[in-house]
C-alpha cells in the first residue's frame, strides 16, 4: 500500500518553510518516495541529504533516546539505572553509528543507517571536536539521571506515566499538527509535560512549541489549558523552566498557526491531495546565513551555479 504525503503542520515544518521555500520543497516534497530502490537518482539524493543529522542535533537524539529507554525499562519493571553503564551504553551506539557514518553506509541504506552532515560534506572536525560532543551527550544524560526530575519519576507509579517520546498529533480546525513529546506525567489533577534540551542557545519561539503541548495535551487527555504545564529542563545547563500558557495567548498561537498553513497552502497546486507547484515556484532564501548549514547544500540550483 503507497504511503501518502498527507499534509500536517509542526513547529519544525514552520521553521523550515520561513528558512527557505527551496529548502522546503526539498525536505517535503522534493525527497518524497526516496527511500524506494525505483526511486529517481535526484529523489533518491534529496532523501539521502534529507536525513544527515549534524553532530549535536545527532548527540541530542543519542540522548533523549538513552533516556527514553532506561524510562521505559523502569516502567516495565526494572531497577532505575546505573549512570556508568548507561552512559556506556549511548557511547558504543554513537561510536557505531559514526563508524557507519564514515564510511558512507547511509548512502546505500538511509533508512537505516545515520549519516552525519559533517562527513557528507567533508568538513574538518578534529578528533577533539568530535569528544567534545560526545562528552556533551554523556554529561547532559548523567545531568538527567543525577536530577530531582528523575528521582520524581523513580518515585511516582507508573500508571502516573501516560506517554513518552513519541510522535503525537492532534488536530486544529482540520489542520493535521505534530507535536514531539518526550514525556508526559499526570500528577493529581493536572498533566505535567517535560521536553529534554540539550543546547545552551534559546529555543526559537519557545511559546509556539508550549502552546502545541497544550493543546495536544487538552484533545488527548481531556483537560483544560489550566490544567498543563510543561517543564523544559535543559540538560547542558541543569536548569528547568515551567510555563503554563495562558488563554489570550493559547488563540495567539492557533492564529499564529492557521496563518502559517495558509501560507503554505499558497504554494500548492493541489490543496487536496498536497501537491505542490514546481519546483522553481519555491524561492531562495534571501537571507544566505543558513546555506552553509542546509542539508541540500550540494544540490541547490543557485549553490552550483554559484561555484561554477
Amino acid at each position: 500500500m503507497a504511503v501518502t504525503n498527507e499534509f500536517c503542520w509542526s513547529k519544525t515544518r514552520d521553521e523550515n518553510f520561513r528558512d527557505c521555500l527551496r529548502k522546503y520543497f526539498f525536505h517535503y516534497y522534493g525527497a518524497w518516495g526516496g527511500w524506494e530502490p525505483s526511486a529517481a537518482p535526484r529523489t533518491r539524493q534529496l532523501y539521502i541529504l534529507k536525513n544527515l543529522q549534524p553532530r549535536m542535533i545527532w548527540a541530542r537524539g543519542h540522548v533523549a533516546h538513552a533516556i527514553r529507554a532506561i524510562l521505559a525499562e523502569q516502567r516495565a519493571g526494572g531497577a532505575p539505572a546505573m549512570v556508568d553503564a548507561a552512559t556506556e551504553k549511548m557511547l558504543e551506539a554513537m561510536r557505531k553509528e559514526f563508524r557507519d557514518s564514515l564510511a558512507r553506509r547511509y548512502q546505500q541504506f538511509p533508512r537505516k543507517v545515520c549519516g552525519l552532515f559533517e562527513h557528507e560534506y567533508e568538513l574538518k572536525i578534529s578528533n577533539e571536536q568530535w569528544k567534545e560532543t560526545a562528552d556533551h551527550a554523556v554529561h547532559c544524560l548523567q545531568t538527567f539521571l543525577n536530577s530531582d526530575i528523575y528521582g520524581k519519576l523513580k518515585s511516582a507509579t507508573t500508571e502516573a506515566w501516560l506517554e513518552q517520546e513519541n510522535p503525537a498529533s492532534f488536530t486544529l480546525d482540520g489542520i493535521k499538527v505534530y507535536v514531539q513529546l518526550d514525556f508526559a506525567q499526570r500528577t493529581t489533577d493536572s498533566i505535567t509535560l517535560y521536553n529534554w534540551k540539550t543546547g545552551q542557545t534559546e529555543d526559537t519561539n519557545a511559546e509556539l512549541r508550549l502552546v502545541c503541548y497544550t493543546l495536544y495535551a487538552g484533545e488527548r487527555w481531556k483537560v483544560s489549558p489550566e490544567q498543563v504545564s510543561v517543564s523544559e529542563f535543559n540538560l547542558a545547563t541543569g536548569a528547568v523552566i515551567t510555563r503554563n500558557t495562558a488563554a489570550a495567548d493559547l488563540e495567539v498561537m492557533k492564529d499564529y498557526i492557521r496563518d502559517s498553513a495558509d501560507e503554505m497552502s499558497f504554494l500548492l497546486e493541489d490543496v487536496k491531495h498536497n501537491q505542490p507547484q514546481p519546483e522553481t515556484a519555491f524561492d531562495f532564501a534571501e537571507d544566505r546565513t543558513a546555506c552553509y548549514h542546509c542539508n541540500f547544500l550540494k544540490i541547490c540550483p543557485r549553490w552550483i551555479e554559484e561555484q561554477r
